[in-house]
Protein backbone atom coordinates (compact mmCIF):
# COMPACT_ATOMS: atom_id res chain seq x y z
CA UNK A 1 0.00 0.00 0.00
CA UNK A 2 1.27 3.19 -0.86
CA UNK A 3 2.03 5.45 1.88
CA UNK A 4 0.65 9.22 1.80
CA UNK A 5 3.80 10.90 2.54
CA UNK A 6 6.70 12.27 0.39
CA UNK A 7 10.60 13.32 0.66
CA UNK A 8 9.56 16.87 1.95
CA UNK A 9 9.46 17.52 5.42
CA UNK A 10 6.87 20.47 5.39
CA UNK A 11 4.48 18.63 3.16
CA UNK A 12 4.46 15.42 5.42
CA UNK A 13 3.87 17.45 8.33
CA UNK A 14 1.00 18.93 7.06
CA UNK A 15 -0.68 15.63 5.47
CA UNK A 16 0.62 14.14 9.41
CA UNK A 17 -1.39 16.98 10.37
CA UNK A 18 -4.57 16.59 8.07
CA UNK A 19 -4.80 12.70 8.30
CA UNK A 20 -4.90 12.93 12.01
CA UNK A 21 -7.76 15.41 12.26
CA UNK A 22 -9.64 13.63 9.42
CA UNK A 23 -9.64 10.50 11.40
CA UNK A 24 -10.77 12.40 14.63
CA UNK A 25 -13.64 13.54 12.41
CA UNK A 26 -14.76 10.43 11.44
CA UNK A 27 -15.07 9.51 15.33
CA UNK A 28 -16.46 12.46 15.75
CA UNK A 29 -19.48 11.51 13.22
CA UNK A 30 -19.45 8.67 14.88
CA UNK A 31 -19.90 9.72 17.99
CA UNK A 32 -21.83 12.61 17.31
CA UNK A 33 -24.35 10.56 14.98
CA UNK A 34 -24.74 7.54 17.91
CA UNK A 35 -25.45 10.37 20.47
CA UNK A 36 -28.18 12.28 18.81
CA UNK A 37 -29.91 9.49 16.96
CA UNK A 38 -32.40 7.38 19.33
CA UNK A 39 -33.35 4.41 17.18
CA UNK A 40 -30.91 1.81 17.00
CA UNK A 41 -32.00 1.53 13.61
CA UNK A 42 -32.04 4.49 11.99
CA UNK A 43 -27.52 5.23 13.43
CA UNK A 44 -26.78 3.19 10.59
CA UNK A 45 -28.42 5.19 7.02
CA UNK A 46 -27.52 8.60 8.96
CA UNK A 47 -23.61 7.44 9.71
CA UNK A 48 -23.36 5.94 6.09
CA UNK A 49 -24.79 8.94 4.87
CA UNK A 50 -21.77 11.10 6.89
CA UNK A 51 -19.59 8.84 6.02
CA UNK A 52 -19.15 7.42 2.98
CA UNK A 53 -18.21 10.90 0.82
CA UNK A 54 -14.95 10.87 2.87
CA UNK A 55 -13.89 6.98 2.84
CA UNK A 56 -14.52 7.64 -1.29
CA UNK A 57 -11.97 10.28 -0.90
CA UNK A 58 -9.15 7.94 1.03
CA UNK A 59 -7.79 6.59 -2.19
CA UNK A 60 -6.72 9.48 -3.41
CA UNK A 61 -5.17 10.82 -0.33
CA UNK A 62 -2.96 8.06 0.30
CA UNK A 63 -1.99 8.07 -3.81
CA UNK A 64 -0.82 11.99 -2.59
CA UNK A 65 -3.33 13.28 -5.51
CA UNK A 66 -3.30 17.14 -4.77
CA UNK A 67 -7.04 17.00 -6.51
CA UNK A 68 -7.90 15.14 -3.94
CA UNK A 69 -6.75 17.08 -1.74
CA UNK A 70 -8.96 19.91 -3.34
CA UNK A 71 -11.83 17.78 -3.18
CA UNK A 72 -11.50 17.56 0.49
CA UNK A 73 -12.00 21.14 0.94
CA UNK A 74 -15.28 21.22 -0.66
CA UNK A 75 -16.31 18.20 1.16
CA UNK A 76 -15.30 20.06 4.50
CA UNK A 77 -17.28 23.00 3.65
CA UNK A 78 -20.62 21.24 4.15
CA UNK A 79 -19.46 19.57 7.28
CA UNK A 80 -18.59 23.43 8.33
CA UNK A 81 -21.68 24.32 7.78
CA UNK A 82 -23.36 21.41 9.65
CA UNK A 83 -21.27 21.86 13.23
CA UNK A 84 -21.65 26.01 13.16
CA UNK A 85 -25.35 25.55 13.06
CA UNK A 86 -24.85 22.50 15.33
CA UNK A 87 -22.59 24.72 17.76
CA UNK A 88 -25.11 27.73 17.52
CA UNK A 89 -27.85 25.46 18.53
CA UNK A 90 -29.71 26.03 21.58
CA UNK A 91 -28.74 22.12 22.54
CA UNK A 92 -25.14 22.45 21.78
CA UNK A 93 -22.41 19.88 22.94
CA UNK A 94 -18.95 19.11 23.48
CA UNK A 95 -18.80 17.27 20.35
CA UNK A 96 -20.41 19.75 18.15
CA UNK A 97 -17.19 22.03 19.44
CA UNK A 98 -15.01 19.13 18.34
CA UNK A 99 -16.18 18.64 15.16
CA UNK A 100 -16.25 22.34 13.90
CA UNK A 101 -11.88 22.12 15.44
CA UNK A 102 -11.23 19.09 13.57
CA UNK A 103 -13.36 20.10 10.48
CA UNK A 104 -11.44 23.67 10.11
CA UNK A 105 -8.22 21.72 10.86
CA UNK A 106 -8.71 19.54 8.37
CA UNK A 107 -9.66 22.14 5.72
CA UNK A 108 -7.26 24.18 6.23
CA UNK A 109 -4.24 21.15 6.26
CA UNK A 110 -5.97 19.74 3.42
CA UNK A 111 -5.80 23.11 1.76
CA UNK A 112 -1.92 23.90 1.84
CA UNK A 113 -0.96 20.31 1.95
CA UNK A 114 -2.79 20.87 -1.95
CA UNK A 115 -1.16 23.22 -2.99
CA UNK A 116 2.05 22.07 -1.81
CA UNK A 117 1.61 18.77 -3.52
CA UNK A 118 0.78 20.21 -6.72
CA UNK A 119 4.45 22.61 -6.39
CA UNK A 120 6.07 19.43 -5.56
CA UNK A 121 5.26 17.39 -8.16
CA UNK A 122 5.35 20.14 -10.82
CA UNK A 123 9.12 20.54 -9.53
CA UNK A 124 9.62 16.73 -9.76
CA UNK A 125 7.72 16.79 -13.34
CA UNK A 126 5.75 14.35 -12.96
Amino acid sequence: MPTPFVSDKKINQLIALFLVSYATLLVVIVVDTYLSIDVANKFWPALLLQTIPMIMLLPGIFLKRYRTYSWVCFLMLTYFVSYVVQVYASSSKWIDWLGLLTTITAFISAMYASRLLQRYFLAKGE
